[in-house]
């Protein structure tokens, strides 16, 4: 049996026919049986890495050079898609765990070579920007819920709800002061139930690829700003030169300090 033959096998036996699972079965097979330069490959390509990008148990990281490993998986990806073999179903979940091995070294080696205090942004949104790791990190992350890193997560949550500088409140896209940042991150980050921005959209009546662009650009970079503002002024929760990095939402601060006065 063939390499494309074996592929197909495969993508048949572990998809769980679901719409999703056929869509990146139909789109890795394109890729796997089309020659690299070709039209079709590259737009099956694009597809499957919007697709991807849209999958919810990708890793994240907030590390301020992220996008770079991000993109460097990407790129990877594109070169050895046809190396990927389902171990599992469903096949978004094998995909997605074969691409986290790849992500997960490429982030721990930012942390390697550029070690710097970052806040532990559980009160940012699950930022749309990539999700839990596994092995190593698990114990790393355990380690991060120390009860410092709580409070210090507590202070971040105080000040949304506050806003005392109005600087959240100011920020927010043309001509809709309506739909400021302080509102967006309560929505995300301070309810039982965090809101997605669509559906923050929805309630706000503002196009949702306008919300989508103004948070990535404007409004995720200001709450998370001002969160490391809040840090180094609270220094003493930062102790031991401490690397505070959120992997996902196992434990949302949402949940923990909604309340917070």
């Amino acid at each position: 049996m063939d390499r494309i033959s074996k592929l197909r096998a495969a993508l048949e036996k572990y998809s769980d026919r679901t719409p999703q699972d056929e869509l990146l079965c139909q789109l890795i097979f394109t890729i796997c049986s089309q020659p690299r330069d070709s039209l079709q490959r590259r737009k099956s390509m694009e597809r499957l890495l919007l697709k991807v990008q849209s999958l919810p148990k990708l890793s994240k990281s907030f590390h301020p050079d992220a996008l770079e490993a991000v993109n460097k998986t990407w790129e990877w990806l594109d070169n050895n898609i046809h190396n990927f073999h389902p171990r599992s179903s469903p096949i978004r979940d094998s995909l997605v765990t074969w691409i986290n091995g790849n992500l997960r070294y490429r982030i721990r080696d930012l942390y390697a070579a550029k070690p710097q205090n970052m806040v532990s942004l559980d009160v940012i949104e699950r930022s749309k920007f990539y999700h839990p790791c596994l092995g190593s990190v698990d114990a790393y992350i355990e380690q991060l819920e120390a009860e410092e890193n709580q409070s210090l997560a507590r202070k971040i949550a105080q000040y949304i709800n506050r806003d005392p500088e109005a600087k959240l409140r100011k920020c927010y896209p043309k001509n809709r002061p309506d739909c400021n940042c302080q509102i967006i991150a309560k929505k995300l980050f301070l309810q039982p139930s965090p809101e997605k921005l669509s559906a923050i959209a929805r309630q706000l009546n503002i196009n949702t690829q306008t919300i989508h662009s103004f948070w990535r650009r404007k409004g995720f970079p200001r709450v998370r700003s001002l969160a490391t503002e809040i840090a180094q002024i609270n220094s003493d929760v930062m102790s031991g030169g401490l690397v505070f990095v959120c992997y996902g939402d196992r434990h949302s601060l949402s949940e923990r300090y909604r309340t917070a006065p």
